[in-house]
């Protein structure tokens, strides 16, 4: 296993999936129901929680969607271990299993996916320095998502994502939102899904 297929099948594949309209939910205008307030991430017991590799997309709250990408309606891609899509030269297979939610305006983005074999901490640590080399993008100080973990902001055609990312156990969970707004708006939005992405997937509860 090439470390670097944890950015490729986490990064090109989803986007051309979502590019392509590979959807597998649908639009919904319904106001979603009022939710408590999400754990702050520098709160969140990381050591503690149990990432299982399984596909979790209906199982995260539309409130927790509509939270994220500040839109009560969205379209939701999902894509699942073994998938097949198109990369630049010809296609790749899916490593994964992950949601991608688009706002129906296309503004914003929010996502989620666990890698779907088991990740040690070697794998994670490259995966990590893979990061620190993607053209538009940087890594900056934040709590820990996982062991080791990484916080990702970049910026692209005024569009601002940033992505948590982290090796819980054996799995590796990553999670991101993407929006055109300011930095610190999509940093804060970004820091609330993943921790509410982390607790819908945790099975140690």
């Amino acid at each position: 296993m090439k470390p670097v297929s944890l950015r490729i099948a986490g990064t090109l594949g989803v986007l051309t999936l979502v590019a392509g309209g590979v959807v597998s939910g649908c639009s919904s205008t319904d106001k979603p129901a009022a939710s408590a307030p999400p754990t702050p991430i520098a709160r969140l017991n990381t050591a503690a929680l149990s990432i299982p590799r399984i596909e979790f997309c209906s199982r995260v709250p539309a409130a927790t969607v509509a939270d994220a990408l500040r839109s009560k309606s969205s379209r939701l891609a999902a894509y699942h271990d073994g998938d097949k899509t198109a990369v630049a030269g010809g296609t790749d297979t899916v490593a994964e299993n992950g949601c991608a939610w688009v706002a129906t305006d296309g503004a914003a983005l929010a996502r989620a996916w666990v890698f779907s074999s088991a990740v040690d901490r070697s794998l994670a640590r490259a995966a990590l320095k893979d990061a620190r080399g993607e053209q538009g993008c940087h890594l900056v100080r934040s709590p820990a998502f996982g062991s080791p973990s990484l916080t990702q902001v970049c910026s692209t055609n005024g569009s601002v994502r940033v992505r948590h990312a982290g090796l819980f156990g054996s799995t590796w969970l990553s999670c991101e939102v993407s929006d055109q707004a300011t930095a610190a708006e999509v940093r804060r939005r970004a820091d609330a899904w993943c921790v509410q992405i982390a607790n819908t997937l945790n099975t140690s509860r």
